[in-house]
């Protein structure tokens, strides 16, 4: 995807990303891989937050089975892409920093989905990411995420995430439900992704 320059900040890449096309990423239909959890554990239901997700097909296919969907992406130019691409009437787009979310956001979402977000940034980020997911989410909310164990540039982005690395980051506050390597996924992606479902755990003395 290319490196995040340090003199530019997030908001100045991705829209620089967005703005000329340069969106290697976008497969142009939701991941594979939601389809087999939906499946296997049911449509998530309730109110939805999925950062990072450019043109907004996870966007449409969550909102289609009923759930209330909010994208946030850092480029008004994916934001305005997702709105063309992929309207809804259960989708609400809109332009945010998912490191540091607008106060009406914080404590409202039922569930968090991760998609592409987390590897796409610099592992120096991911303390921030976690700790939003938490703010975001309501008490025993549920983070669900397609992590990007095994890319095929180790380099980066996007960037891979070991198992400790995902204990490290949401051992401590969420409770794993479940775990397993999904069957169907982009042909680029097919045997590097793990799908890992989380609870929030309750607050202490609960």
């Amino acid at each position: 995807m290319g490196e995040e320059p340090a003199n530019r900040s997030l908001h100045e890449f991705w829209e620089g990303r967005w703005q000329s096309g340069e969106t290697p990423w976008d497969h142009g239909r939701h991941a594979p891989p939601w389809e087999e959890f939906v499946e296997r554990e049911g449509a998530p239901a309730g109110r939805i937050l999925i950062p990072g997700p450019g043109s907004g097909h996870d966007v449409k296919f969550f909102a289609s089975l009923g759930a209330d969907v909010t994208g946030l992406d850092i480029s008004p130019s994916a934001v305005a892409a997702a709105r063309k691409r992929n309207p809804h009437p259960n989708a609400t787009y809109r332009s945010g920093n998912f490191l540091d979310p607008d106060p009406d956001l914080l404590g409202q979402f039922d569930w968090v989905i991760e998609h592409t977000c987390l590897c796409a940034m610099d592992p120096g980020h991911w303390e921030g990411y976690a700790r939003s997911v938490r703010r975001l989410l309501r008490p025993e909310g549920f983070f669900l995420a397609i992590f990007y164990r095994n890319p095929h540039d180790e380099e980066g982005p996007p960037h891979g995430i070991d198992a400790e690395t995902i204990e490290r980051l949401f051992g401590n506050h969420f409770t794993q439900l479940k775990s397993w390597q999904p069957e169907r996924a982009y042909e680029s992606r097919a045997g590097r992704e793990e799908l890992r479902w989380f609870r929030l755990k309750p607050p202490a003395g609960r």
